[in-house]
């Protein structure tokens, strides 16, 4: 029941509120894995260009949450974070799916024991089989949640051909972890300082859309994975977002300069994430 509201944090307009054109919306999750090496930086990934959605863009893990993420022993298979409180957090009823999906597109970098037993069933997971409840449950082990923060939610508005109320969350990774991608839905992995991703974007070596660049202008202004995994634990208002542009425009916040320019319009994008003590690089840009 991803439609149902919390009532302690605010993340945006409620989904069975926001119009639709028969396009269903899917829930998501997306994670920012963070490290310094030794300048902050972030794993990001390219899309395949033979894909259905975002061909060829450069973004974050992230996947549709599954039914596996609603299996009901999540609750006691992970701890530093309760089913109430992954709920109160998001504001939706099954916020701790959420949390598992995020988990799940990233464990690759964040557990090498518990990716060795996905890859030993790969099989068995993309047939549906064995989830990675399963995994988790029969290695005796549990996930620990405490690290990783939920700080922004972005829908994808109409009209498109597919659909998703996705929240993005954050968490640390040893920065020696190399990325290993699936080569069907991501083809490229690297570890880029967020200001590097900004000015390739700037200046057309790499294609974002405005969930991804509003992530990369927030961590721009952070030094540290630390500064970044602080602000996020300690968290803020949400605030909505306004673009110019889905692709080729910064994302302005209230606050911004540029936020008011003629053109510019409410995006279905909401952000936590407090801001740094770092300038936004991208501000002047057109």
């Amino acid at each position: 029941m991803d439609e149902g509201r919390g009532d302690i944090r605010d993340t945006g307009t409620p989904r069975h509120e926001m119009a639709t054109d028969g396009v269903p919306i899917r829930s998501a999750a997306t994670i920012l894995l963070v490290a310094d090496r030794p300048d902050l930086q972030v794993l990001t990934l390219r899309r395949t260009d033979a894909s259905t959605f975002v061909a060829g863009h450069t973004l974050f893990p992230g996947g549709a949450v599954d039914d596996g993420d609603h299996d009901p022993r999540w609750p006691s298979l992970v701890t530093g974070l309760t089913a109430v409180e992954a709920a109160e957090r998001l504001g939706v009823a099954d916020g701790l799916g959420y949390w598992t999906a995020a988990v799940r597109v990233a464990v690759g970098t964040t557990d090498p024991a518990l990716a060795a037993r996905m890859v030993a069933h790969r099989h068995d997971l993309e047939a549906g089989t064995v989830g990675l409840a399963d995994l988790v449950h029969d290695g005796a082990t549990t996930l620990e949640l405490s690290g990783i923060h939920a700080v922004a939610r972005w829908v994808t508005p109409m009209p498109s051909i597919k659909r998703y109320d996705t929240y993005f969350f954050v968490a640390a990774v040893d920065p020696d972890v190399q990325p290993v991608v699936d080569g069907r839905e991501a083809v490229h992995a690297e570890w880029c300082t967020p200001i590097d991703v900004l000015e390739r974007w700037r200046d057309g070596q790499l294609t974002m859309i405005s969930p991804t660049i509003a992530m990369f202008q927030r961590l721009a202004s952070y030094g540290t994975a630390a500064g970044v995994l602080a602000a996020a634990a300690a968290g803020g208002p949400a605030r909505r977002a306004r673009i110019l542009d889905d692709s080729t425009t910064p994302v302005r916040f209230e606050g911004d300069p540029g936020f008011d320019e003629t053109g510019t319009r409410e995006s279905f994008g909401w952000m936590w994430l407090p801001a740094g003590d770092r300038p936004d690089p991208t501000t002047g840009w057109a």
